[in-house]
């Protein structure tokens, strides 16, 4: 995920190794895609440009080569990475530095990385988003449901296709909000959830550990307009997916990205 996680706790354990944030690579080598981004199809035509941050081993990236995608991912682990097609132009780097030169049609921002613990990292991830979306494009990202996280108890979650996942401990403790500097925003403060998720498959097993905090949909708008971004729209009924494109002035103030630091891997 990040190198700028490192003073929130991560760890994972099981067959294999596990990357700066817990999770495990074999895990996610040997997961299924669960028709996670069928109802963005119609959003993703063919020849779609898209920059997938946090691809991770490609399983949404490989869905979109189905779809006809363009599709350039991005992971910091380069252990993931060797497990995603050669059909991908493949970037080793932290989002949050990340400075390529082209603009996509379509950013992607997964996996609950907006419910990142540090408020930093959140706003970096959605700055490495608005640097590379298309004046005309747009950002579409995940997040995880934030009474979920409020109430969630310990138990099984899903069990399905061979695999199961149990939550076997979650912890909520008061958000001690960091100083900051005069000029950035002044954040609410949030409670912290921590988590740690049990995945059985066959006689394998791992766990991962993290800290997240609940996003609602004010928290989100918020972050997402001190990037340049309009208000985001829901797309799907949870109200776990949204899209977003840049504001009528972001769209009119575009400028050349830098230099890219990292090389395509």
């Amino acid at each position: 995920m990040s190198s700028a996680s490192r003073d929130i706790i991560f760890s994972g354990t099981g067959p294999g190794g596990q990357t700066q944030d817990g999770c495990s690579v074999e895990l996610y080598r040997r997961a299924r895609y669960a028709c996670e981004i069928e109802h963005l199809r119609s959003m993703l035509p063919a020849g779609t440009t898209v920059l997938e941050l946090g691809c991770g081993t490609g399983l949404l990236t490989h869905r979109l080569l189905d779809f006809g995608c363009e599709v350039t991912g991005v992971d910091n682990s380069a252990e993931m990475l060797k497990h995603v097609s050669d059909r991908v132009r493949k970037v080793h780097a932290d989002i949050e530095q990340l400075a390529l030169e082209e603009r996509f049609d379509v950013v992607l921002l997964p996996s609950g990385l907006i419910n990142h613990a540090d408020a930093a990292v959140r706003r970096a991830f959605v700055a490495a988003a608005a640097r590379h979306v298309a004046p005309d494009g747009v950002l579409i990202l995940k997040c995880q449901n934030a009474q979920w996280l409020r109430t969630a108890v310990t138990g099984q979650l899903v069990k399905s296709d061979g695999m199961s996942i149990e939550l076997v401990q979650v912890d909520r403790t008061p958000h001690t909000q960091e100083p900051q500097e005069p000029q950035e925003p002044q954040e609410p403060q949030v409670p912290q959830v921590r988590m740690t998720l049990k995945y059985t498959l066959g006689e394998d097993v791992w766990t991962h550990a993290f800290v997240v905090v609940p996003m609602d949909e004010p928290a989100i708008a918020q972050l997402l307009n001190e990037a340049g971004f309009a208000v985001p729209e829901a797309l799907d009924a949870k109200r776990e997916w949204f899209l977003a494109g840049l504001n009528a002035r972001d769209r009119r103030d575009r400028r050349p990205c830098p230099p890219s630091p990292a090389s395509p891997r």
